[in-house]
This record gives C-alpha cells, structure tokens and sequence, in this order.
C-alpha cells in the first residue's frame, strides 16, 4: 500500500465537483484542492482511470500525483490545520 497526496486545480466547477467527488471515495480530504490516499496498486489504478476519463482544459487545468514511499509518508510534517482539525507535529526537521 502507498501513500498518494492528489492535488487538482480545475476552473470549471462541475468539473472540480466530479473530481472531488471521486477523490472522496478513495482518500480524505486535507485542504480544499488537496486529498491523501492510501491504496493499493489496483486501487490506485482504478481511481487514475476515472481521474482520466474527466475531461479537463489541459491548456489551464491540472491533476498531480504524488506517490509517497513508506518512510517519506512517516516523515510527513503538517503544521497548522487540517481540514477540521488542528494538528501540530514536533519533528527534527530545520527549514532556513
């Protein structure tokens, strides 16, 4: 199982609706535009699948796809609220 961090940016908002509505079927939501899942190889390709068959304006829309390894998913850092919850993590990590 690996962790996937999906991202979108649609201006049309049935087309975001579509694309929200399927990500929630297989993540949780973290921000607005911004869902984690964690799936299976063939989930996974059952969810890029639909992802695909959206019909987007590759000329100004986007989907990315992150797929995280076990040990960057552990090393994940949030800082601040996500979707409904505050979370704070301590962490050795130092951003200059």
């Amino acid at each position: 199982m690996s962790l996937y961090v999906i991202s979108y940016d649609i201006s049309e908002t049935r087309i975001r609706n579509k694309v929200s509505k399927i990500l929630e079927g297989f993540g949780r939501r973290i921000q607005y535009s911004v869902f984690e899942c964690n799936l299976e190889e063939k989930v996974f390709n059952r969810l890029y699948k639909q992802l695909l068959e959206q019909t987007i304006d590759s000329d100004s829309d986007s989907i990315r796809i992150y797929r995280l390894c076990k040990k960057c998913a552990e090393e994940s850092v949030t800082i601040g609220t996500v979707k409904g919850r505050n979370v704070r993590k301590e962490s050795n990590v130092i951003v200059v």
